[in-house]
């Protein structure tokens, strides 16, 4: 019996001693999971911190550039003409036309043919009524500036959404314990 006991006090001393030893590393890892843990939480939120400046100057950004265009352009309308003006002939125009003459004092009536020559440089009066339709192509050569507000353009909600994100991030961390 007295080798049991004292086989017992071996066994509890030496239980003690490693109880102890695994407690102190126990604590010594967990002081050191502590410290990287701050400095890794502190990197994140300096890290977060960024993305969100970025995220807000995302949202005020402009594009500001010069498109050249150059491309031809289709232009198809109807353009009424009513107008009166005066043409001037080129050349002899010969002129057939059927003709009735009423004969003075109930003479009676002939029916025949005029034939007459307008010799060139004759000017005619002439009434223009008419619809000419217009289609061809415009050569069109510019060069355009703009400034696009990136924000007012349709990024404003992704940047909202992406702030958000981050305003989560941020909370979450400061769940974490440490500075």
């Amino acid at each position: 019996m007295g080798f049991l006991r004292r086989l017992w006090g071996a066994f509890k001393n030496i239980a003690i001693l490693f109880s102890f030893t695994v407690n102190l590393i126990l604590v010594i890892v967990l002081a050191l999971l502590y410290l990287q843990l701050s400095s890794l939480k502190s990197t994140v939120n300096q890290t977060v911190g960024r993305l969100e400046e970025i995220a807000q100057d995302l949202g005020s950004t402009h594009i500001s550039t010069t498109i050249p265009i150059r491309q031809s352009v289709p232009v198809a309308f109807e353009l009424p003409v009513q107008q009166d003006t005066v043409v001037v002939t080129l050349a002899p125009v010969p002129i057939t036309t059927v003709a009735t003459f009423q004969l003075p004092g109930g003479g009676g009536t002939i029916n025949g043919t005029v034939f007459i020559h307008l010799p060139a440089g004759t000017r005619l009066p002439v009434r223009l009524n008419m619809t000419v339709p217009v289609r061809t192509q415009i050569g069109v050569s510019f060069d355009q500036p703009v400034d696009i507000a990136l924000g007012a353009s349709g990024l404003d909600p992704v940047v909202g959404k992406l702030l958000l994100l981050l305003k989560d991030l941020k909370a979450l961390l400061d769940m974490i314990p440490g500075p």
